[in-house]
This record gives structure tokens, C-alpha cells and sequence, in this order.
């Protein structure tokens, strides 16, 4: 049977379809609802045997609730608690691991639609089982900085050495900063860091990686960079190889928020027809991407400076950041990260003086 609870929410929760036993009064309720007010762990309430996989749903005393998928449930329920002492229930139902994305997403709209507070940072896409990302960045942290005026001025943290990433790329930083493009890119590719990273030399290499001269498309639309969160490719800058001196720079946003400001793509295109925009498919494991292309530089800068654009950047990165570590950590080259988290002149003329300057400093590390 589900067990009771004696606590009850200020909302209440909407009965989930899959709640029932499908006439089988004898087998594990499918939904398992279970009161942890107190609970330290809950390894015992849901044994192994009876399979730990699946998407669970707290709520707390305030009556909000959280939505999160996790393979180990257990595991997932202590990172919790050491981050929220309110809790008071879990509900909780298995899914195979495939299906996880799919069936924690339907979750969040489910809970939406029924008018359901749901206490996370990221709205409604993102994976909001995030207990290792809450510690790296505090949950207060990823509010504060949701929030935050954009600044080119980047937290006092410090970074990992890194040296054997260091070694191990620094060739194709070489290529890249011997490329004549690079220079007029750096400064605007700073202020993209600053503006929308939470935090980008503490999440460095856990979270964000950025590849100097990557091999992906280089018989067709080779890239000078790629700049990637979790598994998808936030940022990159690429040309056509029959002519390399067209250089676009494609950047990705969440969807929503733009939608939210402007109504509609095409009435921002109107008012900034220097830019392209288009909604990203193929994202099965973060839906509501939009895409912007511009062909400079300070084009760059400009679209960061559209209002609700640097926002929903942000969103997209500290979604995908919650969702897990970055997968392209191995591509990752500290050498051209130094780059965008150091202070730069903004004067192209001057930058190639500083880059020169840095890479002395990196060559004596």
C-alpha cells in the first residue's frame, strides 16, 4: 500500500496517473509516497531489490515542491537533505534509465499546469535534482546570480592548475592563437563568460569546458572554438572552408524566456535584423533551445546586450549545469580559458600585446 502521510501540503498534490495498482492490490504501489520529515536517509523505505531508478517529487514545509530524477534515489535523497533541512515528504516511481529526461520534463508541466510551486532555480526544463551542483554553487549563489546586473568583472575564485590538460592541449591553442581571427574575438568572447557562466573559474572544467580548435566539421564548416555545458554546445565560432575570413558565431539560448519578453522570434529579427535566430531541434535532453547567428564580433556583444538574450543564456547554462558535469571535459583547454578569465583591453590593438603577454605567462606555469 502507499503509505500515509500525516503532513499535508498547502496545495495539494494533483493524484498521479501511474498512483494505482493496476487491479493488483498485492504488488509495490507504483508511486511510492513516503514522510521524511526528520528522515536522514531512506535506503531502508526503498530497498535495492525493488529498484532504485526513477523520478521523484519532494515537498516541504512550506508547502513547494521539487521534481528530479536520479538513478539511486537514496543517494539523491542525502544530497537533499544536506541542503534542505524543510523537507517533509518524497514521492517517488520507477523509470528506466532511458526514460528519465522524458518522464521528469512531463513531471514539471504536469505539476505547472496544476499551479504547483516548484522550489528550483531553473524554471521548468532543466534537471532540478542537482544536490552536487548545490554544493559546487550554493543554491543562494545560483539566485543571486540569476538575478545579478551582467558585469565583466568575475568572482574572486580560484581555479584548478590543471598542468596535464595544460600539456595536453596546448597545441591546438597554439593553431588558435596564431589564427588572425582570434584576437578580435577574445574580447567579446570574455564578456559572453562573464555575462552568463555562473561562476566560470570555480565551475571550470566541472561544469563548462571550452575546445581550442576542435576537429568537429573540418572538412566542411571547421570551428576556431566550442564552448559546451553538460552535453550541449552553448557557444561556438566556425566558417565555411572555402571562405574562412566569413566567420559566424552561433549561440544558444532558452527558448522561454525570449518568448517571454519579445512574443515572438520574428518581432526580435524585425527591430535586429543583423542577427539570424531560429528555434534549435534535435536537443532531446534540453527541448526549448533557441538558436541566434551573428557574423561579428561586436555583433556578439550587441545580442548580449538585447534585452531578456544575457537571461535567457543564463538560464540555459545553469539548467544544463544542474543537469550534471560537462561531458566534453577531455576537449577542455585552460590555456584559452586563462584567456576568458582574465581582464583584457578592449583595444584590438593592444589585445595582441596582452595575448603575447599571457601566453608568456602560461608557457612559465
Amino acid at each position: 500500500m502507499i503509505r500515509c502521510v500525516t503532513s499535508q501540503p498547502r496545495k495539494p498534490y494533483p493524484p498521479h496517473p501511474d498512483g494505482g495498482h493496476d487491479g493488483n492490490e498485492s504488488a509495490p504501489p507504483l508511486v511510492e509516497h513516503l514522510s521524511v520529515a526528520g528522515v536522514n536517509s531512506i535506503a531502508q523505505l526503498l530497498p535495492a531489490s525493488a529498484g532504485r531508478c526513477g523520478i521523484y517529487v519532494l515537498t516541504f514545509t512550506n508547502g513547494e515542491y521539487y521534481v528530479g530524477q536520479a538513478t539511486d534515489v537514496t543517494s539523491r535523497f542525502r544530497d537533499h537533505r544536506d541542503t534542505y533541512p524543510d523537507l517533509a515528504e518524497l514521492r517517488f516511481w520507477r523509470v528506466p534509465r532511458h526514460d528519465l529526461d522524458a518522464a521528469e520534463q512531463a513531471e514539471i508541466r504536469r505539476l505547472l499546469a496544476a499551479g504547483l510551486p516548484l522550489r528550483n532555480v531553473t524554471g521548468a526544463l532543466g534537471r532540478l535534482g542537482a544536490g552536487p551542483f548545490d554544493k559546487l554553487v550554493t543554491p543562494a549563489e545560483q539566485t543571486t546570480w540569476l538575478g545579478s546586473a551582467p558585469s565583466d568583472r568575475l568572482p574572486d575564485d580560484s581555479r584548478e592548475k590543471l598542468a596535464e590538460q595544460r600539456r595536453v592541449q596546448r597545441r591546438r591553442f597554439d593553431r588558435l592563437q596564431a589564427d588572425p581571427r582570434f584576437a578580435k574575438l577574445a574580447p567579446s568572447l570574455r564578456r559572453y563568460v562573464a555575462w552568463t557562466i555562473p561562476h566560470p573559474a570555480r565551475t571550470e572544467m566541472n561544469r563548462w569546458a571550452i575546445a581550442a580548435a576542435p576537429g568537429t566539421n573540418s572538412r566542411s564548416w571547421p570551428r576556431l572554438l566550442t564552448l559546451s555545458i553538460q552535453n550541449l554546445e552553448t557557444l561556438y565560432v566556425f566558417a565555411h572552408v572555402a571562405d574562412p575570413t566569413q566567420t559566424s558565431i552561433r549561440v544558444n539560448v532558452d527558448q522561454d524566456v525570449v518568448l517571454q519578453r519579445w512574443g515572438a522570434v520574428d518581432r526580435l529579427q524585425e527591430q535586429h535584423p543583423w542577427l539570424t535566430a531560429y528555434e534549435a531541434h534535435g536537443y532531446l535532453s534540453r527541448p526549448g533551445v533557441l538558436a541566434f547567428e551573428v557574423d561579428r564580433p561586436r555583433d556578439l556583444q550587441r545580442l548580449l546586450a538585447i534585452p531578456a538574450i544575457t537571461p535567457a543564456a543564463r538560464r540555459l547554462n545553469l539548467d544544463l549545469m544542474r543537469k550534471g558535469p560537462t561531458m566534453h571535459w577531455q576537449t577542455h583547454c585552460p590555456d584559452l580559458a586563462d584567456v576568458m578569465l582574465e581582464p583584457a583591453p578592449t583595444s584590438p590593438a593592444r589585445l595582441w600585446t596582452w595575448l603575447a603577454s599571457a601566453r608568456g605567462r602560461l608557457s612559465m606555469r
